[in-house]
């Protein structure tokens, strides 16, 4: 694998989720249990309460850069934590368009989703807004840019 020259920086949450990301037919399917996604939601909730000036980093991400004229980039490491933190964001700006309704009980996006909609209820809507402000703003990924899948 070669890293580009410029390929290796820190982003914010709400920037890299800007990006045309997508997840390519090699990868794995979403396999996160909801004990997982919970924790990293109460990771996120306890670094917001620490109320500290530095950004909360939840690690790396891999992106490989096909120099595709649309800038797409496909998600070679960090999905299951990107699906995840994506989740957070619909639930927490009440964007409910994923169907999930006809999917199988047993499905871990299903079950990742009812469990964080059910934990994010109980946050009032300004706690709401600013936690999705500080997810999007205040937490940071190192984002690796590749040339070579």
């Amino acid at each position: 694998m070669t890293i580009q020259a410029t390929g290796v920086s820190a982003i914010s949450i709400g920037d890299l989720l800007e990006q045309n990301l997508r997840i390519p037919q090699y990868q794995r399917p979403y396999s996160w249990q909801p004990a997982t996604a919970l924790q990293l939601l109460d990771d996120l909730r306890d670094a917001q309460a620490s109320k500290g000036q530095a950004p909360y980093v939840l690690g790396a991400v891999i992106l490989h850069d096909l120099h595709a004229p649309a800038g797409w980039l496909d998600v070679v490491d960090g999905q299951q934590r990107l699906l995840t933190l994506k989740m957070i964001f619909a639930i927490l700006q009440s964007d409910h368009a994923l169907a999930l309704d006809k999917a199988a009980d047993n499905n871990p996006v299903k079950l990742v989703w009812q469990a964080l909609e059910q934990k994010l209820a109980r946050l009032d809507g300004k706690g709401k807004d600013d936690l999705l402000d500080f997810i999007r703003t205040r937490c940071q990924l190192v984002r690796i840019v590749t040339d070579d899948v």
